[in-house]
């Protein structure tokens, strides 16, 4: 980061901006040009301070609409810790629904046989579904239960799928993550109504219960304007 002073006081005076309101998220911040001419300052230092501020994820560029301050996502969901999108969304005073897309029993493919512990014959219900925000769509969900007859009632709509399992006798205790970031993948971006510039985060879960059965495989896509992944981390001797 730049140690010249214009870029310094340029970026203090557009945080204060931001601090204070003047400049937020739903409209443009001024023009390079225009803060140039209001601070008496040189258009490349003008130019380096909105890279920084960039690079920090202060501020973003919209293609032909100019910079805005960058949006914080409504909803945190800790990385270490098993939690439940129901919960994520209530604790930020959302209310959670679900729009269920499909719900059906299936023959388990290879991979799901691998994952699930699966050595039989038997049937998983796959359910296909969009998790809500105040009716706005924030993750994608598809679920795999190791149970061929899992019923899912219009409870679920404001419930959460754990609570469901355990109710099933299906409690889970822990899960394994893997975590991949996606660009863009059409059926699952339009479902989230995502904008050309939002990304997917893809937790694939795979669930235990307390004797180290795998219960459920879960695909859950975030959409990464609404929610804000944290972990704390610590450094091994």
């Amino acid at each position: 980061m730049s140690v010249n002073h214009e870029v310094v006081y340029t970026k203090d005076w557009i945080l204060s901006k931001i601090y204070s309101g003047d400049f937020n998220s739903h409209k443009p911040i001024p023009s390079q040009y225009e803060i140039s001419r209001q601070l008496d300052i040189s258009r490349d230092a003008i130019e380096l301070a909105f890279h920084e501020l960039i690079t920090e994820q202060i501020i973003t560029e919209h293609f032909q609409e100019g910079y805005f301050v960058k949006e914080k996502p409504p909803f945190n969901y800790p990385v270490d810790e098993l939690k439940s999108i129901t919960s994520m969304i209530e604790e930020a005073g959302y209310a959670a629904g679900t729009l269920i897309i499909s719900q059906d029993i299936e023959q388990p493919s290879l991979d799901d046989k691998n994952v699930l512990n699966i050595e039989d014959d038997r049937k998983i219900t796959v359910i296909e579904r969009i998790r809500t925000a105040n009716e706005i769509p924030v993750v994608y969900c598809l679920d795999k239960v190791n149970m061929p007859y899992f019923e899912m009632d219009s409870s679920i709509n404001s419930r959460s799928l754990f609570d469901a399992l355990m109710d099933a006798g299906l409690a889970i205790s822990y899960a394994t993550t893997e975590i991949e970031s996606i660009g863009y993948e059409p059926y699952i971006s339009n479902a989230l109504e995502c904008a050309p510039e939002d990304s997917l985060l893809l937790f694939k879960q795979i669930h235990y219960n307390e004797n180290d059965e795998p219960v459920l495989y879960s695909m859950n896509y975030f959409k990464s304007s609404q929610v804000k992944f944290k972990i704390r981390r610590t450094k091994k001797d």
